[in-house]
């Protein structure tokens, strides 16, 4: 039995009342006068009585006290509770935040292995006993609020729907769910709301208001050991050849000093590993030399503990720093240097202008007899995989065809001069479009001679010379594409201060579509993810922490009117994933990125609970709805309504008893 509204005790300062009433009331004695002359008298003796009485043994006073008794327990609301009697609908919110995936001790009940295990072993404990006669609402707590069952009777159905429930570590919906929960009840009359939580729930200072009652059911169990990864990051020390520094900090929540083994990973392969020593409420900062370059690194705790959201952590090599490139060129120093000033790996391969120029002047007749002489003297393709290939000047035909053909119809281009009709500069200031290859440049003052006269359908102009483009910039195949319509010979731009800074802008717009790492993401989170024009599929596929070790599946990425969305909600568990790529041809891109878990969701310092309160009906359950709940134990606070009825109906009772005794004119 409850009781919903303590401040009605006060009426109970009736009953003294009626007590009080009773010891000042007269006492009137039955006399017998032989003649109403003496009635004045008798009437003059009987007001000199005492005002204060021994109470006596008066059935009058018993009733009328009962009767006060009765209503004011009335007025303070009191409840049965009733296994197996719950209210005709009965909202549950369950709580799949991060924190419901820390492991639970071997004390725990049922021997359920994560707090959310065991929360689904409450849950469907409370529908079987609490709830069979009730709808059932089952809301989980994810990104935003999820309806999982509606009004649902099925057992067979809500069961299938507490076992789907999942973790989710990104910023967890509190207080949206809360809010949908008190929604979905305000205009029903027998309704209540049950909150299935750990209880560690993000602070809030304006509670949810709910007009049905509201309890809590505490699923905690004893505070689990952690040792969490708080940061890890990865920097070169010199330039883009020399070895890579990494510094990361833990903690742990140990009352004591505890040792953790740590394991540091470069692209998959055993870089190092230490054993450290961690204190209580301290961090440990812990630094890492003399690492070789790896495009993803992985810092991971060797050993289990009760909460895997945080043990392992990733960082990314510097991708631009090691872009390849293929320089085809007769030679041109200024455009070598800086390419290298940009932290590019630059292979040069000379291409021989004399030889051309040699054959056009004589003007061969055996035209079959030149182009075999000239494939003869193209040079073989370099080895490996290059991220941007750079042709200065004209291109002989033998570069037109073979595995050049194919490298250049797979790999980003950059084409100074070219082909077409050498035409005069017209004259008039540089305008520059907003573009990456014009980030920071004005090019005032640059001088440019001959022009080649080419316009194509692959690109937009980013720069031009009154009204005569002059540089062009889009993509062909889905592979970035630039062109200068002039040869940096026939301009003073090569002596520009402003030179280096355009060739680094071109590198790193025309290599950022490369297979890299995009960063870190929060579970849930948003992120824009560079798509190739050519691409018909994608996917997130985990390789690495706790998605991977949790068996977590491919998923699709988003789509929009226009094919694959740049804006991608990334994957809901933490771990490395590669954002892969494929076009028409079933040539694939990754792109990594890691997903972080919300750190608060380790942090199991603030044990408040829900943040709720209930209308003046509910009062009573305030406190209980706020937080305070049960602990370890399967009791619920489940009402089968109201006593009032039954009691008004007993006082009236009582009041037609002491109506008859006060009919009779007795009170003994």
């Amino acid at each position: 039995m409850g009781i919903q509204s303590w401040l009605s005790l006060w009426f109970g300062l009736t009953l003294p009342a009626i007590v009080l009433m009773y010891m000042f009331k007269r006492k009137y004695v039955d006399t017998t006068v032989p003649s109403h002359l003496l009635w004045e008298r008798v009437l003059r003796n009987l007001e000199a009585n005492r005002p204060w009485q021994k109470l006596q043994n008066r059935l009058l006073l018993w009733l009328q006290l009962l009767a006060a008794a009765l209503m004011v327990f009335a007025l303070m609301q009191p409840f049965m509770q009733v296994s197996g009697g719950g209210s005709a609908h009965v909202v549950i919110v369950a709580d799949t935040s991060g924190s419901m995936s820390a492991q639970m001790q071997p004390s725990a009940e049922g021997g359920a292995a994560t707090r959310l295990e065991w929360m689904q072993q409450r849950i469907k404990e409370y529908v079987k006993d609490r709830g069979r006669r009730s709808e059932i609402t089952l809301l989980s707590v994810g990104a935003s609020p999820m309806t999982l069952v509606s009004h649902e009777s099925d057992r067979a159905a809500i069961d299938k729907a507490v076992d789907g429930l999942r973790p989710y570590y990104g910023q967890a919906s509190y207080r949206e769910t809360l809010s949908l929960a008190s929604a979905l009840t305000r205009e029903e009359h027998d309704a209540e709301v049950v909150i299935f939580t750990d209880s560690y729930w993000k602070p809030d200072t304006a509670p949810i208001a709910f007009q049905v009652p509201v309890s809590v059911e505490k699923v905690q169990g004893e505070l689990p050991h952690n040792v969490s990864i708080d940061q890890f990051g990865i920097s070169p020390k010199g330039n883009a050849d020399s070895s890579y520094a990494a510094v990361a900090v833990l903690s742990t929540n140990a009352e004591a000093s505890v040792s953790a083994e740590v394991n540091l990973y470069g692209d998959e392969q055993l870089l190092t590993s230490r054993m450290l020593e961690l204190e209580p409420g301290k961090r440990l900062t812990e630094s890492f030399s003399d690492l070789p370059f790896a495009e993803v690194y992985r810092l991971e705790l060797s050993q289990d503990d009760g909460y895997a959201a945080d043990n392992h952590s990733f960082a990314f090599g510097l991708g631009h720093g090691s872009s390849r490139v293929l320089l085809l060129t007769s030679g041109n120093l200024f455009l070598e240097k800086a390419l290298q000033l940009s932290g590019a790996e630059v292979t040069r391969v000379s291409l021989d202008e004399s030889k051309d120029k040699t054959a056009e002047n004589n003007g061969s007749t055996n035209k079959e007899a030149g182009k075999s002489s000239e494939a003869a003297d193209v040079p073989p393709v370099p080895e490996g995989e290059f991220d941007l290939l750079v042709i200065d000047g004209d291109v002989p035909e033998g570069f037109r065809q073979g595995k050049w053909a194919e490298l250049t119809a797979k790999t980003p281009l950059w084409t100074i001069g070219g082909e077409g009709a050498k035409i005069g500069n017209q004259g008039g200031r540089a305008v520059l479009a907003k573009h990456p290859v014009t980030a920071y440049v004005n090019l005032s003052g640059v001088y440019f001679g001959t022009l080649v006269d080419q316009a194509p359908a692959w690109g937009e102009p980013v720069i031009k010379l009154g009204d005569q483009p002059i540089v062009y910039a889009g993509s062909e195949n889905g592979r970035p594409r630039l062109s200068f319509n002039f040869l940096l010979q026939d301009s003073d731009l090569p002596l520009s201060p402003e030179f280096p800074v355009m060739v680094s802008n071109a590198l790193e717009w025309m290599t950022s579509g490369k297979g890299s790492g995009l960063g870190r993401y929060m579970a849930g989170a948003q992120a824009d993810i560079p798509i190739a024009a050519d691409t018909v599929a994608a996917k997130w596929i985990p390789k690495s922490g706790l998605a991977q070790a949790d068996g977590h599946p491919a998923a699709e990425a988003l789509r929009n009117e226009q094919g694959i969305s740049p804006v991608q909600l990334v994957p809901e568990y933490p771990g490395l994933y590669a954002f892969e790529q494929q076009n028409e041809a079933g040539e694939k891109l990754n792109h990594w990125l890691a997903v972080t878990a919300d750190p608060y969701e380790a942090d199991w310092s603030n044990d408040q609970g829900p943040a709720v309160s209930q209308a003046a009906t509910n009062a009573g359950e305030s406190e209980a709805g706020a937080g305070s709940g049960t602990s370890g134990s399967n009791e619920t606070t489940n009402r089968a309504g109201s006593l009032m009825p039954w009691l008004a109906a007993l006082a009236l009772a009582v009041i037609a008893a002491e109506w008859g005794v006060y009919q009779r004119g007795r009170s003994i």
